[in-house]
C-alpha cells in the first residue's frame, strides 16, 4: 500500500480530484516517495513484499533478513527447489522488528535458500504520511519552475536545487538537520 493515494496528493497539490490529465505523473511521484523517506529513517514505511536470498552454511538456525520492520513470512525454500520450509509459528519464529527468523523445529536451513516475506507497517505514521506530501509537492513544484526561498524573505526556507527533503519534512520524520550546535 502507497504511503499515500492519488486523491491526498491531489488535494495536497490543489489539484480537482476529477481532473485526469496529470494522473500518470502524478503516479509516478507516488509511486517513488517511499523511497527517500526510508533512506532517512533507515527502515520500511510503505508495505510490501521483500525476497531475500542467502547462502546458508549447514546447520544454520537462524537468519535475519534485510527490510523491518516484517509483518509476515511467505515462503521460505531452496534455490534449486529441492527443500521449502514451513512458515507456521509452531515452526519458525519471527520476531518482526528485528528480522530475525529462528527454526524451532525441523531441518535447520542450507544452501541458496530464498526467503519470501511482507515488511513496512500496514498503515503509514501520520507524521511520515504528512512528510510524503510535502515531498511530493517539493517535487512537483521544483519540476514546475518554484524554486528556493520566497522573495522578500516570505514562506518556508528550501535547500537549494539538488536536495529533495524540504526541512520540514525532515522535522516530521524527525531527522536531524545540519547545523551549529
Amino acid at each position: 500500500m502507497a504511503i499515500v493515494n492519488l486523491t491526498d496528493a491531489k488535494k495536497q497539490l490543489n489539484i480537482d480530484v476529477s481532473d485526469t490529465d496529470d494522473d500518470l505523473e502524478l503516479q509516478l511521484y507516488i509511486d517513488a516517495l517511499h523511497v527517500p523517506i526510508e533512506r532517512e529513517l533507515g527502515r520500511i514505511v510503505e508495505q510490501r513484499t521483500f525476497v531475500d536470498e542467502f547462502d546458508l552454511a549447514s546447520g544454520t538456525t537462524q537468519v535475519l533478513l534485510r527490510s523491518v520492520p516484517v509483518a509476515s513470512l511467505t515462503s521460505i525454500a531452496a534455490v534449486d527447489g529441492s527443500t521449502s520450509w514451513s512458515v507456521d509459528p509452531a515452526v519458525m519464529h519471527l520476531n518482526g522488528a528485528s528480522g530475525s527468523v529462528t527454526v524451532l523445529s525441523g531441518a535447520p536451513f542450507t544452501g541458496l535458500v530464498t526467503f519470501t516475506y511482507v515488511a513496512g507497517p500496514a498503515v503509514a505514521a501520520a507524521n511520515e504520511r504528512l512528510a510524503a506530501l510535502i515531498i511530493l509537492q517539493h517535487l512537483w513544484e521544483t519540476q514546475r519552475g518554484r524554486m528556493g526561498a520566497v522573495p522578500g524573505g516570505g514562506g518556508e526556507f528550501m535547500m537549494p536545487a539538488g536536495y529533495l527533503i524540504p526541512n520540514r519534512a525532515a522535522e516530521l520524520l524527525g531527522t536531524q538537520l545540519p547545523g551549529i550546535a
